[in-house]
């Protein structure tokens, strides 16, 4: 079905109410929402709200209709809010949530305390007590691009091996030299364990980056070691892609039960080492002559990263096809 309308509001129509209502969300108070209000012929299916002060904004009532559910809805509304906000200038937007927490790390949202939110925030309807005590508090930093970050899949598999490409061709990012095709990159990502993930990054254009975690080694002592790869798109490069892929392949980590994250890559690939470095990541040392790279000798760089701790991870084979 196509998606046919997605209209900006300020303040909430009935077919709004009606939605908020059946989703059991609150109803809106007096305080000045925005609304993105998403139509597919004539019925509303799904809605998302804000409240803005200055440059910040709440992002609120983010609800689509039961039967329209699990179509990326709730993705265009997100994204179109989110762009929508950082047009006018708002740099910082802040949720509450009960049920989308891991949705909204997604899009960049981090955990936040109360103690140290805005106080427009505390004083909105949700802060005052629409969302219950046990609600999370998350934030998100709009000076940077909108960009969703998701597990691939296989329909994302082209945009996965024409970046990868990319990253052969520069010889900046890897010693490897046989370029991929859409079919072998559907097999690798339907190979592998669950526990070794493949991100994806996209912007208003489509996939952008992608990251993956990999076992360090087959032996079961470095079970709680991934190793992590990252490319971005050419067109997207030095947009902060690389750093939201980073940053969602950490929590993804920390989340399987990882302890300890470790990459190599070659030390002239300057923009690369300084956003590692940026992100936590420490130079463990030089690999003087690691490989043969057109005709000679490259030098490799190892970083590592600990993780915050957390108990090791139930037994699962550290396995995953590496070609």
């Amino acid at each position: 079905m196509t998606l046919e309308s997605i209209e900006a509001l300020e303040g909430a129509d009935p077919d709004i109410v009606s939605l908020l209502d059946a989703v059991g969300l609150p109803r809106p108070d007096k305080s000045p929402i925005a609304f993105w209000k998403l139509a597919q012929g004539q019925s509303c299916v799904g809605v998302v709200g804000s409240e803005r002060w200055g440059s910040v904004a709440l992002l609120r009532s983010l609800a689509v209709k039961p039967t329209a559910r699990r179509r990326g809805f709730a993705t265009h509304l997100v994204r179109t809010a989110l762009e929508s906000l950082q047009q006018q200038g708002i740099r910082e937007v802040w949720l509450f949530t009960e049920t989308a927490h891991d949705y909204f790390l997604e899009w960049g949202f981090l955990d936040r305390s109360r103690s140290h939110s805005p106080r427009v925030i505390e004083t909105s309807q949700e802060g005052r007590g629409a969302c219950p005590a046990s609600a999370a508090l998350m934030a998100l930093d709009l000076t940077r691009p909108v960009l969703h970050v998701r597990r691939a899949r296989t329909t994302d598999a082209a945009a996965i091996a024409h970046i990868y490409n990319q990253g052969i061709r520069d010889r900046l990012a890897t010693l490897e030299t046989a370029e991929r095709t859409p079919e072998d990159r559907v097999v690798w990502l339907t190979e592998r364990s669950k526990r070794f993930p493949v991100l994806v990054a996209l912007d208003a254009q489509g996939v952008a980056g992608w990251l993956s975690l990999n076992p360090f080694s087959p032996r079961e002592a470095y079970r709680s070691v991934a190793d992590v790869s990252v490319y971005v798109d050419g067109r997207a490069r030095r947009t902060g892609v690389g750093s939201r892929l980073v940053q969602a392949g950490m929590i993804e980590a920390s989340r399987q039960g990882f302890h300890k994250l470790v990459l190599t890559l070659f030390p002239e690939n300057h923009a690369a080492r300084a956003l590692y470095l940026r992100r936590g990541f420490q130079s463990v040392g030089i690999l003087r002559e690691q490989g043969v790279l057109d005709g000679r000798w490259r030098d490799t760089e190892m970083m590592d990263y600990l993780l915050p701790s957390r108990p090791p991870a139930a037994s699962e084979p550290n396995a995953d096809p590496r070609s």
